[in-house]
């Protein structure tokens, strides 16, 4: 695990998803399943966060490393682009924007109309986006 973390985090990064920049409680992900024959050693091994891990596994999502870099596709074979460039702009600009259009946004905005309990991910996850056939999973 030392040396796949010292690959995978060499550049700063932890999580090798494209756009994801967790870096602690990563998993070691068998690239080709270990069921599969896939070999437990570092060229076979990718670093996942455990919300990415669980969307390759359960919903078919491929991954390959080619030229120097982990590619990513979707079940359908559409490639997962990198993340864009972060957010940037005049917060004042968006606060007057928004009080002009009537917009009462304040501190309590955001607050939950439920008990607040912790917004469980798998199952958001699994309500948008659609089942895998089984046996497609990697």
């Amino acid at each position: 695990m030392a040396a796949l973390t010292a690959r995978d985090c060499a550049d700063g990064g932890g999580c090798r998803f494209p756009g994801c920049d967790s870096t602690r409680y990563l998993h070691a992900h068998h690239v080709r399943h270990w069921l599969r024959g896939g070999r437990t050693d570092i060229d076979n091994l990718v670093l996942l966060c455990g919300f990415h891990h669980r969307l390759v596994h359960d919903h078919g999502y491929l991954i390959h490393y080619a030229d120097g870099r982990w590619q990513f596709r979707r079940a359908d074979g559409t490639p997962v682009p990198g993340a864009g460039a972060p957010l940037s702009g005049d917060d004042g600009a968006l606060v007057a924007r928004n009080t002009g259009a009537g917009l009462g946004i304040d501190g309590d905005s955001l607050t939950p109309e439920w008990y607040g309990d912790r917004l469980d991910p798998g199952l958001i996850l699994d309500a948008l986006l659609p089942p895998v056939v089984p046996g497609t999973a990697a």
